[in-house]
């Protein structure tokens, strides 16, 4: 059964929905199994049409903004439907038990969560859906329970989040890249960990070619898995970007250490792979 972090505890409850087993004698690292177990994914929050409703969701009231938490992001963006956005705060490894991303004008504000395990840095970077001008919000929790935040004005000058879509046949892949970076601003043994997923991501209010409005089609669920041991626990909504991309950094990885992925979308599609960190 996959580890996880003593504080990595999904919004109130203790989450393991992957299972991994050990490898075998002639394969020295942890397998990925295929078999998902049931998960939750927080339909009240990613639901939500307003962001007071997300931030009651999450339980986040009177929130003060922080200037240690930083967005960073486009002050205009040409097309909303790719916004890559960064969140950082300067608390160390092991500080903080989550990062979210909303987008105020967003049909369904919340756009992420990102449950981070002891060895993982609060930074996190994607690509998202944008559909007007207004906030992006970073919402950040210490494992003390206490909430920050920050926003960001984004002016978009095309929807993200409707459109029209080509209609294909559904087929994934998935692109991972894991490497030692060089000791410098965030410290010292910091391994990069960069992952894309090919995902159409569908809001469920894109239309074909023939006006048809075509059904929501997104990734739910994520999890990076460290030798065995669940370091991020992510859920996703529909403002991700289309073939979802990441960027974690996790400490004291160290070369030759399996890196794991896993995920699922609402219409129980799954997706798994692994890396080798490389120095």
């Amino acid at each position: 059964m996959i580890k996880m972090d003593d504080d990595l505890r999904p919004w109130g409850q203790r989450r393991i929905w992957l299972k991994a087993g050990l490898a075998l004698a002639a394969m020295p690292f942890w397998l990925v199994s295929r078999k998902l177990e049931a998960a939750t994914w927080f339909a009240q929050a990613f639901e939500a049409k307003q962001t007071d409703q997300v931030m009651a969701a999450l339980e986040a009231t009177a929130v003060p903004v922080s200037a240690d938490l930083q967005i960073e992001a486009p002050q205009k963006a040409e097309n909303g439907a790719v916004v890559q956005v960064e969140l950082t705060s300067y608390q160390p490894a092991g500080s903080v038990r989550s990062l979210r991303l909303l987008a105020d004008a967003n049909p369904t504000p919340l756009i992420a969560s990102f449950e981070l395990g002891k060895q993982v840095l609060p930074k996190v970077v994607t690509r998202v859906k944008l559909a007007q001008s207004g906030e992006v919000i970073a919402l950040l929790q210490q494992v003390n329970g206490q909430f920050q935040q920050q926003r960001r004005q984004v002016v978009v000058l095309e929807d993200g989040c409707a459109g029209s879509e080509r209609e294909e046949p559904f087929a994934t892949s998935m692109k991972m890249r894991a490497r030692i970076l060089e000791d410098g601003s965030l410290g010292k043994n910091i391994t990069e960990l960069k992952i894309i997923i090919l995902h159409p991501m569908r809001t469920g209010r894109s239309k074909n070619d023939d006006g048809q409005r075509m059904p929501a089609h997104f990734m739910q669920l994520m999890q990076v898995v460290l030798n065995g041991q669940v370091v991020v626990d992510a859920q996703t909504g529909t403002g991700i970007s289309r073939n979802p991309y990441f960027t974690f950094y996790l400490k004291d990885a160290k070369a030759g250490d399996v890196i794991a992925v896993n995920w699922q979308d609402n219409l129980g599609y799954e997706g798994h792979g692994q890396v080798t960190v490389s120095a």
